[in-house]
């Protein structure tokens, strides 16, 4: 008899059930790729809105007409006047004479019962436990001996006096063996010189003033001096300052004085600083361009707001300052150097706006701002205001993608889940259909072996 034969045997569960879910992802794999595409186009969006922004704070600034009041300053002797430049600021020359230098109260104590100190640490027998600093009418109580076992000594009045904040720097300094206590007002000017009033008596002068048993030499007289306040004259007209940093002596300008003398202060228009401010505004409105650009050439081709976007921006530099008659003054940007180029970018011809400036710079300040908000840098702020705000082409798209991105992650979770299940399902069925392949096959060749 002939034998039988059988080509049955055990099924790749994980083979079979990883191809079917191959199939089954499908549809979730479509879902995450429009979810890429959606995170793509809001990428976009959020690059356009920088560039937005980024051309707001710069319209802004231009709207102003601050950016042409930029001035450099110099002076003919820094070694009496250095300056820097704040804000604002008109040209001209300003002759300035310093007659006094502001200066600090100070005062130097050297001596204790008539007797150098030679120690700073040393307790001094007989001093107070307290004193009193006056500094611009107020008066400040110092405890020199917080505990009951704490000693007076140089160096603890002053760690007390700095401790306390009052306005009173105090440091000890040694010179050949010998230790002197140093006071100085904090800020200088007669208005913030200091006072003792306890401890020990002040002359109000340099010299005859006692501190806690402390008293002056004839070299610690010489070493002290009186608050002063800074005098000296701007092209003629006095002032009196209690700083050596002047900072409402000349508009536009911080001036540092330190020694007596004259020197000339020359504010002139800094064309480089108000040149880079426009090229600020420009390459500010092509970034948006090129935003625009990218975005409509990628994830937002053909978007039709997006295309929006640019046309605004360029029919307001397309339409000239009204009630402004372009043949008598500036009514357009490109009669001051600032033309849309054939690409729709905008380009900076420094020399021919200098030449405007210069011809009517009432009419260039004009031209970015005015009280009519009708400049090209109050339009063009108000515009993207209007682009970034709640009910703005931005926002709404932002919105509408998010909308779309939520709904697709929705449908990722569930479908996720109901994949989770398939799966868990096939490698039941199949492996239950493994184990009776299994044993069909072992009857199988049960029955072969008897028919042997």
């Amino acid at each position: 008899m002939a034998s039988i034969t059988t080509s049955v045997g055990s099924l790749d569960v994980q083979s079979i059930v990883s191809q079917l879910m191959t199939i089954e992802q499908q549809p979730l794999q479509t879902s995450q790729q429009r979810s890429s595409k959606y995170n793509t186009q809001l990428s976009s969006i959020g690059q356009i809105s920088s560039a937005l922004s980024a051309l707001q704070s710069a319209s802004s600034k231009m709207s102003t007409g601050s950016f042409l009041q930029q001035f450099k300053a110099s002076s003919t002797d820094t070694s009496i006047a250095n300056v820097t430049t704040t804000t604002g600021g008109v040209a001209g020359s300003y002759a300035l004479n310093v007659t006094q230098l502001a200066k600090s109260r100070q005062l130097v104590f050297d001596q204790f019962g008539g007797n150098n100190v030679t120690d700073p640490k040393a307790t001094l027998s007989g001093a107070p436990t307290s004193l009193t600093l006056t500094v611009a009418g107020k008066n400040t109580v110092i405890n020199l001996t917080p505990s009951a076992t704490d000693t007076v000594s140089l160096q603890s009045i002053s760690d007390r006096i700095n401790q306390s904040g009052v306005g009173v720097n105090a440091s000890v300094v040694q010179n050949n063996g010998q230790y002197k206590l140093v006071l100085a007002s904090a800020v200088s000017g007669s208005d913030n010189a200091f006072s003792i009033t306890a401890g020990g008596t002040d002359s109000g002068s340099t010299t005859g003033s006692t501190l806690a048993g402390l008293t002056q030499s004839a070299t610690a007289g010489t070493e002290s001096s009186a608050a002063s306040d800074a005098l000296l004259t701007v092209n003629g007209v006095s002032v009196s300052s209690g700083s050596n940093h002047l900072t409402n002596v000349i508009s536009g300008v911080n001036v540092d004085i330190t020694k007596l003398g004259q020197s000339t202060v020359t504010m002139t228009s800094d064309s480089s600083g108000i040149a880079s401010s426009l090229q600020g505004f420009v390459d500010a409105y092509n970034q948006v361009k090129t935003a625009v650009d990218s975005a409509r050439s990628g994830s937002l081709k053909a978007n039709a707001s997006i295309l929006a976007i640019q046309q605004k921006l360029t029919g307001i530099l397309s339409t000239p300052i009204p009630g402004v008659d372009a043949n008598t003054s500036y009514a357009y940007l490109s009669q001051a150097g600032i033309a849309i180029q054939k690409d729709g970018t905008l380009k900076l011809d420094q020399t021919a706006f200098n030449k405007a400036l210069s011809a009517n710079p009432s009419a260039v300040a004009n031209l970015f701002g005015n009280t009519s908000n009708t400049g090209f840098g109050d339009r063009l702020s108000a515009a993207v205001n209007d682009l970034l705000g709640p009910k703005g082409v931005i926002e709404t798209s932002k919105s509408s993608i998010n909308s779309l991105i939520t709904s697709e992650t929705s449908y990722q979770t569930s479908m996720s889940a109901k994949l989770s299940a398939r799966q868990a399902q096939y490698t039941q069925q199949y492996t239950a259909l493994n184990a009776v392949l299994s044993k069909m096959q072992q009857s199988t060749s049960n029955l072969s072996s008897l028919l042997a």
